[in-house]
């Protein structure tokens, strides 16, 4: 539920219409929490439109916008915080992807509340989060156009139907337009807020290439890969820990297994097609394996292979706050069954393929 909390009531109604039939009564309870917040963010939202909404439509985009890429569990979360603490970017906080109808009149109104809310450990590893920190602007846009694989996490009943945004393919013109209209009145309003080149991370996006080109054909990627066995085992500990608690439906653990499988097979296929589109110096791939020995090393990479300025600036910055981190607990996850590498072998053996990683027997 708590992915919802940002929702207007327009955006409410519809998905309580397309997914109460699936849901028991067990749920209730969530709807009508989230029936309340809805009007309550309408009343926001209209009177965040009367304050800002010609500066919104006004403003450009006029520094294009870099993203980093990579399936859930490869590292991205914690490459996006620390190319964060380079001032020359900007990016959505937590607070502004679960409220983006509202953030620009409701942050200052609570900045005092948030700044007093100790740091958490998310659910699924042990990496300390405030509102503050870096966010995906998945998480924005699934509240703001309703065309997201994210609502699944909380309709698993409508799971196809969700999953077709991933790529953006499959989808009608219209869909198509209302997704790039919600993306980029997003950006808009970061871009009104902060006036700086804009940093975001969605592991969706991974599979979104080719669209994100066609809105921002100057856009810069970087494309963090991690061996296929570790993101499966650490894939499959997400939903068990974090999206299981997100659901307003029933959830089959087996059938999120098959997404996870089917998911990445297609994200890759989009993802190795895509990026033929890329011209030198546009993207910068790396290993997760190599970042977690060597991170100042490998973001200096990118820095060199993006050709983006301010290094020197950035550098110190960057390493005092690698200096002073405590060492970290990675989590530990089950071994996979013989089944489990069997699927990944036969349905990601292409991605071992691209990215150089040994097979299991």
């Amino acid at each position: 539920m708590e992915t919802l909390t940002g929702l207007r009531f327009r955006q409410f109604k519809q998905v309580f219409t397309d997914n109460i039939g699936k849901s028991h009564g067990q749920y209730w309870p969530d709807y009508l929490k989230l029936l309340i917040l809805s009007l309550r963010n309408s009343v926001l939202a209209r009177q965040e439109l009367r304050h800002f909404e010609q500066a919104i439509l006004a403003t450009e985009i006029k520094q294009a916008p870099v993203f980093v890429l990579g399936h859930w569990r490869s590292g991205t979360s914690l490459l996006h915080k620390l190319l964060a603490f380079d001032e020359q970017f900007a990016y959505p906080n937590m607070l502004e992807t679960y409220n983006p109808w509202t953030f620009l009149s409701l942050e200052p109104k609570i900045r005092r509340y948030l700044d007093k809310l100790e740091a958490a450990k998310r659910p699924m590893d042990n990496m300390m989060i405030r509102f503050s920190d870096p966010a995906e602007d998945e998480f924005g846009l699934s509240l703001l156009s309703l065309k997201s694989p994210v609502l699944a996490w909380a309709f698993p009943a409508r799971e196809e139907f969700y999953e077709r945004y991933l790529t953006l393919l499959n989808i009608s013109e219209k869909e198509a337009d209302e997704w790039a209209a919600s993306m980029v009145y997003f950006l808009k309003k970061l871009t009104l807020k902060y006036n700086k080149t804009l940093l975001l991370k969605s592991p969706q996006h991974t599979a979104r290439i080719k669209t994100l080109l066609r809105h921002f054909p100057e856009a810069r990627f970087i494309h963090l890969i991690r061996n296929p066995y570790e993101v499966y085992r650490s894939t499959e500990q997400l939903y068990q820990h974090t999206v299981s608690h997100l659901s307003m439906q029933h959830r089959d653990s087996t059938k999120d297994r098959k997404l996870i499988i089917q998911q990445y097979k297609v994200m890759y296929e989009a993802y190795l097609a895509d990026r033929a589109l890329l011209r030198p110096g546009q993207l910068c791939e790396l290993r997760f394996e190599d970042f977690e020995q060597d991170k100042a090393g490998q973001i200096r990479k990118i820095y060199e292979t993006l050709q983006l300025d301010g290094w020197p600036a950035y550098e110190p910055v960057l390493q005092k706050w690698l200096e002073n981190q405590a060492p970290y607990k990675k989590n530990e996850h089950p071994k996979l069954n013989d089944e489990s590498i069997r699927q990944i072998n036969t349905e990601w053996a292409f991605t071992f393929n691209a990215f150089g990683y040994p097979l299991q027997q």
